[in-house]
């Protein structure tokens, strides 16, 4: 397939859209990489350049349908079950026990970039083995942006790949074998709640609290630093008071704002909502 050529012009029409809409930034330097990701949708929307693309994107009567494609085709999907194990011990032990001193009920944990579901079933699944919060008593909501990877979240099939931190055992216990991968168990799969949420929304943000902890890993690095401040300022209103926020082990929010208090362990470092004076 010949490559449709793009000016720096188009390029950065495309991404001031994309960073407005889903507020995923691609520098100067990605300019090859967002011009090879479009080149199906140019293809799929019988549009013959890159300017007739951005005409698209801003008149088009289709062209919310238009974004809710690219939310797939510019995710990153790069996930697998157990990542970063040590932020998840942590979740098992030490938010669990915070929440009990805190007068227990329902322990509520947000996944808000759920990917295609490894990360939310882990949390499930080490709750489950933890013992210490029955099934009744926790709740874990899951969102993504991408209509395509919620809807492997929903068929809950995984091949090989998603298992390369995951003990046979756990495998065993909670999957069973389908055609070339697996199944996550009924008992799994109920524990999460999936659904579309789009973290610059700021009110869908807010309306997920009051939670205990959220995971949100690996994904501010593909946000600007304006959009990294407003999306950890709007998790700060779903958070209870010294409730938990995971990011990814390469983030970090210290000189982004001053609402939370950083935790730093031999294994892993998270954050804590300040609470209010």
């Amino acid at each position: 397939m010949a490559t449709t050529p793009i000016s720096e012009d188009e390029f950065r029409a495309i991404r001031d859209l994309i960073r407005e809409k889903f507020g995923i930034y691609y520098d100067d330097s990605k300019q090859f990489l967002l011009q090879s990701r479009l080149q199906t949708r140019l293809i799929k929307r019988s549009v013959p350049d890159f300017a007739s693309y951005v005409r698209f994107l801003q008149t088009d009567s289709e062209r919310e349908a238009e974004y809710s494609e690219l939310a797939s085709v510019l995710s990153n999907n790069e996930t697998y079950f157990f990542r970063e194990r040590a932020q998840l011990d942590i979740l098992a032990k030490d938010v669990v026990e915070d929440h009990y001193r805190h007068g227990g009920g329902v322990l509520k944990i947000w996944s808000a970039a759920c990917s295609t579901g490894e990360e939310p079933f882990s949390l499930a699944m080490m709750l489950l083995e933890g013992r210490r919060v029955p099934p009744s008593a926790f709740s874990i909501a899951a969102t993504d942006i991408s209509p395509r990877a919620l809807e492997r979240c929903a068929t809950a099939f995984y091949r090989e790949l998603s298992f390369r931190a995951t003990e046979p055992e756990v495998v065993q216990k909670y999957f069973k074998p389908f055609q070339e991968g697996f199944l996550i168990s009924d008992d799994v799969k109920r524990l999460v709640t999936f659904s579309r949420l789009n973290l610059l929304d700021e009110k869908a943000v807010a309306g997920m609290g009051k939670l205990d902890a959220i995971f949100c890993r690996n994904v501010l690095i593909y946000f600007d630093k304006p959009t990294q401040k407003k999306v950890v300022q709007a998790f700060a209103t779903a958070l209870r008071p010294g409730g938990f926020l995971f990011l990814g082990h390469a983030e970090s929010i210290i000189r982004l704002t001053d609402a939370y208090e950083p935790v730093v362990t031999p294994k892993a470092i998270y954050y804590r909502l300040k609470n209010a004076n």
